[in-house]
């Protein structure tokens, strides 16, 4: 008796926190931590000005509720993408991505753009370096592209795939007719910084700030991708200058899911507004030469549009023709098929040996994997809530296992209700991992 008043009050405690944490309106916003989603590795640009951020809001206490980083690096920022895209709409959840979103788009690499998220708010301007190493052979930007016109596909460039540290690099090329990289996918600043020291790169593109903090490494720039120099290193020459009208900067913006409130959206940009006044930003911005710039409303909408407009006319070129690997593991899982259908059907079948003591329940198994397919395909599909689809799947499969025995049906319940609001609170609560 004792133990069922616990679980009844474990139960209980799970569903007011349940429903609680469902209820909450625009008013009440933030009610927990905001998970801001950065699709890199730790220690790039784009997670050091998101921790810049993060640390200005919860040291000066713009919001009730502290902002948690998350990093999804992979896909070429398709995983982080889409995994803010999927996800719930109540502005707990939030991307912090600069225009590798519409480059993205534009190249087919992802079919997520700017149009399946609510634009928030694009803040921190930053201006990039062509970078090689201290030792390279290649001491100026003039020497590295007549280097790449006659060697094409030789030298190696190191840069993030399909995005804007890749549309720059193809833009040199443009710059210079015959010019060629051999672009290797490496991945996020912190992977391409890595890939140039250690000799596997022989070039790279990284933000201001990035080469302001490991430059003692035994990085040098050749060339700045804006339209005049800056003060802080005011030696290292425009790519203009040099006789190659290349120009490259970019933002960071802040994508919240499509259907978000329009109240929770406007809150956040004006979070975002007063960390840009926050003097721990203004002083960390200004040692990564990042201007503390936000923009919102129309005026985003038509940079967002106008930097789309310019992705879509640069295409990259498919320098390696690749094997169609999807029809090739069509066909190997028909021939698998074929193998595993003649070695089950068309040999000789061999009697089982009979056994009074043992029975297989083939209906018990396969009905039980069946509901475990629909229950993944409810969660995977968002079609229904993780609580509800839980004590569905539980019930369901607890009374085929226990063969519809109704004496047990209470124990089955009491089951499904703690296992499906508490691993809901659990997870939500505690973890801050978002659910269907």
């Amino acid at each position: 008796m004792i133990r069922h008043i616990i679980i009844a009050g474990l139960i209980l405690l799970s569903v007011f926190q349940y429903f609680k944490a469902g209820s909450f309106g625009g008013d009440d916003y933030p009610r927990k931590p905001v998970r801001v989603v950065v699709p890199f590795q730790p220690g790039g640009g784009s997670d050091t000005f998101a921790r810049i951020v993060q640390k200005a809001i919860n040291d000066d206490q713009l919001m009730p509720q502290p902002l948690v980083i998350v990093n999804k690096p992979g896909g070429g920022t398709s995983i982080g993408s889409s995994y803010v895209k999927d996800a719930r709409a109540d502005g707990y959840t939030v991307l912090c991505l600069h225009e590798a979103l519409m480059v993205a788009k534009s190249t087919g690499q992802s079919p997520n753009g700017p149009g399946d998220y609510e634009a928030v708010a694009a803040t921190g301007e930053f201006g990039v370096v062509i970078l090689v190493s201290e030792e390279s052979s290649y001491q100026s930007l003039g020497a590295l592209m007549a280097a790449a016109k006659e060697q094409p596909e030789t030298l190696k460039f190191g840069v993030n795939l399909n995005t804007p540290s890749h549309f720059c690099a193809i833009m040199l090329e443009n710059a210079l007719p015959g010019a060629r990289f051999r672009f290797v996918a490496t991945g996020g600043g912190a992977h391409r910084l890595a890939g140039v020291m250690g000799g596997h790169l022989d070039v790279i593109i990284l933000s201001i700030g990035e080469y302001v903090r490991f430059q003692q490494n035994g990085l040098k720039a050749i060339a700045y991708l804006g339209e005049e120099r800056i003060a802080s290193i005011p030696d290292i020459p425009t790519a203009e200058e040099l006789g190659f009208p290349v120009f490259g900067g970019n933002l960071h913006y802040w994508w919240f899911p499509k259907g978000t409130d329009q109240g929770i959206v406007d809150y956040f940009a004006g979070v975002l507004s007063k960390v840009m006044k926050t003097d721990y930003f203004l002083g960390k911005t200004k040692d990564l030469e990042i201007l503390p710039r936000i923009i919102v409303g129309d005026e985003m909408n038509t940079r967002i549009r106008e930097r789309t407009e310019i992705f879509d006319s640069i295409k990259p070129i498919n320098r390696v023709e690749l094997p169609d690997f999807t029809l090739w593991n069509l066909v190997s899982v028909a021939l698998f098929s074929l193998v595993v259908f003649w070695k089950r059907w068309l040999r000789p079948k061999q009697e089982p040996q009979k056994s009074d003591t043992l029975r297989l329940r083939y209906d018990l198994a396969f009905g039980t994997i069946l509901m475990t397919i629909v229950y993944v395909l409810l969660l995977g599909l968002r079609i229904m809530p993780f609580a509800w689809a839980t004590i569905v799947f539980i019930v369901a499969s607890g009374l085929l296992l226990t063969r519809f025995d109704k004496r047990k049906f209470g124990y089955v319940l009491e089951v499904a209700l703690l296992m499906s609001f508490g691993l809901h609170f659990v997870f939500t609560q505690l973890f801050t991992i978002d659910l269907p």
